[in-house]
């Protein structure tokens, strides 16, 4: 399958030389193609669990890798592309959709996933 079908049925085009923290090197057809899909999911969501959901409908995810928010393949895990990639910004998300809910995964790389709600407080009496 190459990439333009790919991007169209909702499933990240595979390259095994991007390294996880490396910008996404794409031509420019899947880009302009996985930008054309992709990016109306960010520009009608109201917050971020409706956001990660329509990502999901398309086979994505987000999540934090190195400290960026990137998009990542719902199947492998692995990163697809930065937000940077997309033309988007956190800093507009964040004060469109509000502050995302953050799990940290273990480690030193500053990764984390994406919560659709917000982590149940424990009320300590």
């Amino acid at each position: 399958m190459d990439n333009k079908k790919a991007v169209a049925l909702g499933t990240a085009p595979q390259i095994s030389h991007q390294k996880p923290f490396e910008p996404a090197q794409y031509d420019c057809e899947t880009a302009m193609l996985m930008r054309a899909v992709i990016l109306p999911l960010f520009d009608h969501a109201i917050s971020w669990s409706a956001l990660v959901d329509a990502l999901r409908g398309k086979g994505y995810g987000l999540a934090f890798r190195g400290g960026a928010l990137c998009l990542t393949d719902q199947d492998t895990d692995t990163r697809v592309c930065g937000l940077r990639f997309l033309g988007l910004d956190m800093r507009d998300l964040v004060a469109r959709l509000g502050r995302p809910f953050v799990v940290v995964n273990p480690g030193s790389t500053a990764d984390g996933e994406l919560l659709r709600h917000p982590p149940a407080r424990i009320t300590l009496h």
